[in-house]
């Protein structure tokens, strides 16, 4: 089997993977609930990384034979660190520019938006919704953004395709970078969420601040990177949509407010934009 032809069957493997990380125990519960009818200590609310650890060992396991199959075809690790050395920081005009417009569009969104838009949420709220939201939502929480990283980094090794070990660094520092700026952000200006302005029977916590999202900052950061820098249309045109798809889950589900989440993809997209190539478009002219 060609490199190529393994390395597009790892990565339906993968999607395959990630699919039923966000679906887990799901499949486990609509089995039993065929089958079995045992009592099971897991119900459709719970997911990967919560409620219930104990079934997330068959998971891991499902997750770690994957892995092992990728180790299997493992070269060396030359090829990251090749990437590693060739990380380069930049802030150049168009990263400026960027971070201009993003003000102007936060702002915008803050004054004439916010409002609206959360009273929208409200005219929307169904049971449907709220399936769709929490599928959204562990998109972009929990492992999922690791698995994403590690599979770039093991399948670049494994397959010899350094730029897919390149995507792997790049998101790993604009995560990393994304969740330490999302903190320091949060603690100083400690906005209420939406859920506390809709009134006190939302049960929120008091000192859940709102601005920005870590969830969309996350997604934003590390699908960034591929928009930014991945080969495939197809690759680039999914990164975008799950981010927005997370984004959107966090205003409908009345976690933050829609310029929140504006930020929230702006600061994603120019950490993702800092550390990435200059462009796609001027590395292949350069060839």
């Amino acid at each position: 089997m060609s490199i190529d032809a393994k390395r597009r069957l790892a990565s339906a493997a993968f999607i395959a993977l990630l699919i039923l990380s966000v679906f887990w125990p799901s499949p486990v519960v609509a089995v039993n609930d065929v089958c079995c009818h045992a009592a099971l200590a897991v119900d459709d609310l719970s997911f990967l990384g919560r409620e219930a650890p104990s079934w997330d060992v068959v998971f891991w396991c499902i997750a770690g034979v994957f892995t092992l199959a990728l180790l299997q075809d493992i070269r060396d690790f030359r090829a990251a660190g090749r990437e590693w050395r060739a990380m380069r920081a930049h802030a150049g005009a168009r990263i400026a520019i960027a971070f201009v417009f993003s003000a102007i569009a936060i702002a915008a969104m803050w004054l004439y938006a916010d409002a609206s838009v959360t009273a929208l949420s409200e005219r929307v709220a169904s049971g449907e919704v709220e399936d769709w939201i929490r599928i959204a939502n562990r998109f972009g929480g929990g492992m999922n953004p690791v698995m994403v990283i590690g599979f770039f980094f093991l399948a670049g090794l494994a397959y010899a395709t350094p730029r897919w070990v390149g995507h792997a660094i790049r998101m790993a520092i604009a995560g990393a970078a994304a969740g330490i700026l999302v903190q320091i952000v949060k603690f100083a200006v400690a906005r209420a969420r939406p859920e506390l302005w809709l009134g006190p029977f939302q049960h929120a916590r008091s000192s859940a601040s709102s601005f920005p999202s870590g969830h969309t900052v996350g997604a934003f950061a590390l699908a960034g990177v591929l928009m930014l820098d991945a080969e495939s249309k197809t690759l680039r045109v999914v990164a975008g949509l799950l981010a927005i798809a997370v984004a959107v889950s966090r205003v409908l589900a009345f976690r933050h407010w829609a310029s929140d989440v504006t930020a929230s993809a702006a600061i994603g997209i120019i950490l993702a934009a800092v550390i990435s190539p200059q462009s796609r478009r001027v590395q292949t002219e350069s060839h």
